[in-house]
């Protein structure tokens, strides 16, 4: 193997060493007093159970410990996990952010699963998951799975999966107001409230936020709001969610590598800007062996970029899945139906592939995906379990187009594909676990990844397949301490990328990576969390064979900490290190690699009787970087940049209703 790798195997063997060293520490019986009940999660097998018996690596983020942390939305939340890459497009609300678990770079959001309850944010198209259309004081817990969810969760779940569940009426009554003002003239109301009656419960979030940016024509206007109401009988719970978002964003653009240096607030794009709104009804059946979801989902987009794009996308799903028990056998088994339909209507002014006002394309695009899984955790005593899990999936999809500049009329394809997983995990007597896998994964290609919003032409892309092998270890130590530890490698055919030019499937790739993760409590006043991820994303042949895919980091490292002065005052430090890496499309190398950077957060909370105040401090060195960025070969020098804001003061008010 090449030395890099080898020097991956390295880290690992002297990490997972120090690891069975300090085990014997923990299995001191004189140290278990300090052990605590294990959270429960649901995303790892699709039915609750303690994070413990989880065949993968999962790590949990609280409501607690979002109130503790720095964070004003899910991207901040995200972002301060080593093992998580957020790449920010516009730096305050997260909207658009792309998350990378698996060093997928520019084509992240394809590769990264994102779950609101376990119901699929990750839309048909490029556009991903939106994280700014969920309040942050709906989530009761994010739940983070490193390795491919693909057997379960099929389509999007290679590099990991991120779900977000949240609050109930049956998680206590309360209500919360959030006022926050700040840099940029940034406004924000936000609070949720949570009723329970009898065996009925009501919750309720919204949050709204309107800001000039950080940047020329980079003002951002949005509201989102979630509503549940559910009952609970005879230990099963059902009811029905409503998800609903609209946004108003403009885009200032890239910068050229000049105007960065010199005036990183600048818009390189005048006039452009940006519509979304969307909306999501489930009703959902939730018991011990039974659960599923009925959900319809619609979004309505609208863009001025050269032209008017306009675009709208309805799902319809339904998830239906048992669990039953056959001595030592635990299955689940289920399917997953979905049906998606992309109407489209573009309209160029200033297109340099169009004369002014000629209607490129007006067309109806249809998808119907049908898949059949199932697992089976064998349990070899009380320490030892083997899991198998198996995936058949079929999608179709449909393209109706005008053809009025491409020829093109209508082009249609079906595709096959099959996942599979392995798991052999092993407990330890004092709570440690460690486990071995073997996976494989596809990725079948989102409608606009097939066909074009500028000329209406349709190019078939192959799925994106891999093989995975990870090994991990998750310890839990008798003073507190929790570490996590994992290592993969995924083998990637056909992986689905944007070359610069059009949407293409890669030459074979490579992804290597290794997350370490420590949460500890130094005293009853200070705790700690740190993180380490490193990542290799290569080519293993065709013309840029061991090149580096561009936009994957090599290194990240982050700490945070929260220092209690007392019982009402509270100080709060987060930072984070993010490693170079190439610019994106420069699949050749042939650029510099932008430059690595590190980010300092800092906040203090003072708690009244009601209510509570916080400063927060974003980017308190106030340097100049940006996390995206692209390799221009028509430009000198052949670089743009999207800027991250420049140090900014928030100001938050909270208090109980």
């Amino acid at each position: 193997m090449k030395i890099a790798i080898n020097n991956l195997f390295t880290v690992s063997s002297l990490a997972l060493a120090s690891i069975a060293s300090t085990t014997a520490i923990a299995a001191d019986d004189s140290a278990h007093k300090f052990m605590t009940a294990a959270p429960v999660v649901v995303t790892a097998t699709r039915f609750a159970a303690s994070i413990d018996t989880a065949p993968v690596n999962v790590t949990t983020i609280t409501a607690e410990d979002i109130a503790r942390s720095n964070a004003s939305t899910l991207s901040d939340v995200l972002k301060a996990q080593a093992g998580i890459s957020v790449s920010n497009l516009f730096g305050i609300s997260g909207s658009k952010a792309k998350v990378d678990m698996g060093g997928f770079g520019g084509n992240s959001g394809q590769n990264t699963l994102v779950l609101l309850n376990g119901r699929r944010l990750n839309d048909v198209d490029l556009q991903g998951a939106n994280l700014a259309a969920i309040p942050l004081d709906s989530i009761a817990q994010v739940e983070i799975v490193y390795g491919s969810g693909t057997v379960l969760y099929g389509d999007n779940a290679v590099g990991g999966v991120i779900n977000i569940v949240t609050k109930n009426g049956f998680d206590g009554e309360q209500g919360t107001l959030k006022l926050q003002t700040g840099s940029f003239q940034t406004q924000r109301l936000s609070g949720d409230l949570r009723t329970l009656a009898n065996d009925t419960a009501l919750s309720f979030a919204f949050d709204g936020l309107k800001s000039n940016g950080y940047r020329d024509n980079g003002a951002f206007d949005s509201f989102s709001l979630m509503t549940e109401v559910s009952r609970e009988r005879d230990g099963k719970n059902y009811g029905a969610r409503i998800n609903a978002s609209r946004e108003k964003l403009q885009l200032p653009g890239a910068l050229d590598e000049a105007t960065f240096k010199s005036n990183p607030s600048a818009s390189a794009n005048p006039l452009e800007q940006a519509k979304e709104r969307r909306f999501a009804i489930e009703g959902y059946f939730a018991g011990k062996n039974l659960a599923a979801e009925l959900t319809l989902s619609k979004k309505h987009q609208e863009a001025f970029v050269f032209g008017d794009v306009v675009a709208d996308l309805s799902t319809l799903s339904f998830t239906p899945r048992t669990k039953r028990q056959y001595g030592n056998h635990n299955l689940v088994a289920g399917a997953d139906l979905y049906h998606s339909r992309l109407e489209t209507n573009a309209v160029w002014d200033n297109s340099p592939f169009a004369p002014p006002a000629f209607i490129i394309n007006d067309s109806e695009i249809t998808r119907d995906s049908y898949a059949l899984y199932i697992t089976d955790t064998i349990n070899f005593g009380d320490s030892t379990s083997l899991n198998f899990g198996a995936r058949h999936q079929q999608v179709k999809l449909d393209i109706e187009n005008d053809g009025t500049l491409s020829g093109q009329v209508s082009d249609d394809s079906g595709d096959k594909l099959n996942a599979a997983d392995i798991t052999l995990s092993h407990k330890h007597n004092y709570g440690g676990r460690n486990y071995v896998r073997l996976a494989r994964s596809f990725r079948s290609p989102v409608l606009d990844e097939m066909w074009s919003y500028y000329d209406g032409s349709i190019g078939l892309l192959k799925p994106q397949t891999a093989n995975h092998v990870e090994i991990g270890t998750r310890q839990t130590f008798g003073n507190g301490m929790q570490l996590s530890a994992n290592l993969f490698r995924m083998n990637i055919n056909d992986e689905i990328a944007y070359d610069g030019s059009a949407n293409v499937n890669l030459d074979k790739t490579r992804h290597d990576g290794l997350n370490i993760d420590l949460n500890t409590t130094i005293t009853s006043q200070l705790s700690i969390n740190a993180g380490y991820a490193y990542r290799k994303a290569s080519f293993r042949a065709g013309d840029n064979d061991d090149n580096i895919v561009p936009q994957v980091p090599k290194h990240k490292l982050t700490m945070s900490g929260n220092y209690q002065l007392d019982d009402k005052r509270q100080l709060g430090l987060n930072v984070a290190h993010n490693g170079k890496r190439y610019f994106g499309n420069d699949f050749a190398n042939v650029g510099k690699q932008m430059r690595s950077y590190t980010q300092v957060d800092a906040s203090y909370i003072q708690q009244f009787s009601h209510w509570k105040a916080r400063v927060l401090v974003q980017n308190l060195t106030n340097v100049n970087v940006a996390d995206a960025g692209y390799y221009a070969w028509w430009l000198t020098p052949p670089y743009t940049y999207y800027p991250l804001p420049e140090r900014a003061l928030y100001i938050t008010f909270e208090g109980e209703l």
